[in-house]
């Protein structure tokens, strides 16, 4: 796979219902969104108060040439909200983000995962994870699901293992979902406290040895699933 300064950026649309209740102006609106790979519509000061806030609270602040730093160094999903019903920004206005440190290759690790609380209850985190999961396990050939510009897109053919750290049931049980990942082991949990600690989980790439080691295994015992 190339590096994302060769790559060209990549791009996906929604558009989301909004309800009356969920608006400044107390009326009923359609907004659009994208998400989008491309590193010259990053926000870095968006991103910067966002790190430095209770959202992001396993971050901290960085100042502009360290941020600079962790932008080029990993590969950036940007959420942008571009217009409601009667208004287009001429500039999108970044509500989101998620990265992955990575060597483009075989392993990635996703973190710095937010939607702005008043973007929230939408959909958005699911959708931008779901972005990502096409930019990393490909589209099989098909069009996109989730809205992509981009035509088919093939997957990260060695990658091994994508990871994240969570830490609640109900966000592990979203990137379950989204991603399709699965919880491999807690870390941290406090005797008689239930679901404390963090849960590592983790997506299989198409080159996971467990994964080929146990079908091999499979294969070689005559053992099927439905046995």
């Amino acid at each position: 796979m190339a590096s994302s300064a060769t790559t060209p950026p990549l791009t996906w649309r929604t558009s989301v219902d909004v309800s009356a209740e969920a608006t400044a102006s107390g009326k009923a609106q359609k907004e659009e969104f994208i998400c989008s790979t491309d590193p010259a519509l990053l926000q870095l000061d968006a991103l910067s108060d966002a790190l430095a806030s209770e959202l992001l609270w396993w971050a901290q602040p960085l100042d502009a040439e360290t941020l600079q730093i962790l932008v080029q160094s990993s590969v950036c999903i940007g959420l942008y909200h571009t217009a409601t019903d009667d208004t287009k920004h001429d500039t999108p206005k970044m509500v989101g983000f998620s990265r992955l440190v990575t060597d483009r290759v075989t392993f990635a690790y996703l973190t710095d995962v937010y939607v702005l609380p008043e973007f929230q209850k939408r959909g958005l985190g699911a959708w931008m994870v779901r972005c990502l999961r096409e930019l990393v396990a490909g589209t099989d050939g098909a069009p996109s699901k989730n809205g992509g510009e981009n035509g088919p897109l093939r997957e990260w053919a060695k990658l091994r293992s994508l990871w994240l750290l969570c830490t609640t049931p109900i966000v592990a049980n979203m990137y379950t979902k989204a991603l399709g990942m699965e919880c491999v082991a807690r870390y941290r949990s406090q005797p008689g406290v239930p679901d404390s600690g963090q849960f590592l989980l983790e997506m299989r790439g198409p080159a996971n040895a467990l994964k080929h080691y146990a079908q091999r295994s499979n294969d070689a015992s005559g053992w099927k699933a439905d046995n």
